[in-house]
């Protein structure tokens, strides 16, 4: 990283990212934030080429399913959103992704079949049951 890069347009997360059972939809959440915008040390933050698409697949559906089946769990409903989580995402080609539909656009830029979208929306539900009834 390069000092120019606390000047770009960037995504930005907190560390411990924990889902309220009040909101139990508001997971992953990532932000853009356009230059000249700083971040404290409790968030991470990246930036580079397709910022507004990569963080409309960070906060998709499949990046949800992903995050709940990578990222360590701290107790109910926390966490531990580490950079190496985040860079280590797969994504197909973003370039041409919008916010009209993002899920489907990230399903058919992998080829997911419906049977493949069922099992991750089931786990998603799953993962989000377990957090309502405060297991992991």
């Amino acid at each position: 990283m390069i000092m120019e890069d606390f000047f770009k347009p960037k995504i930005v997360w907190a560390r411990l990212m924990r889902i309220a059972q009040s909101d139990i939809d508001a997971f992953p959440r990532f932000c853009y934030a356009p230059g000249n915008f700083f971040v404290v040390d409790s968030l991470c933050f990246f930036s580079g080429k397709n910022i507004e698409q990569i963080v409309l697949a960070l906060n998709s559906e499949y990046a949800a399913w992903y995050f709940f089946n990578n990222v360590a769990t701290l107790d109910n409903g926390g966490f531990q959103m580490r950079q190496q989580y985040v860079e280590e995402i797969p994504l197909p080609d973003l370039s041409q992704l919008t916010s009209d539909n993002t899920d489907k656009q990230i399903y058919d830029g992998f080829g997911f079949n419906k049977e493949e979208v069922n099992y991750i929306q089931r786990i998603i539900k799953e993962k989000k049951e377990e957090i309502l009834l405060g297991g992991h």
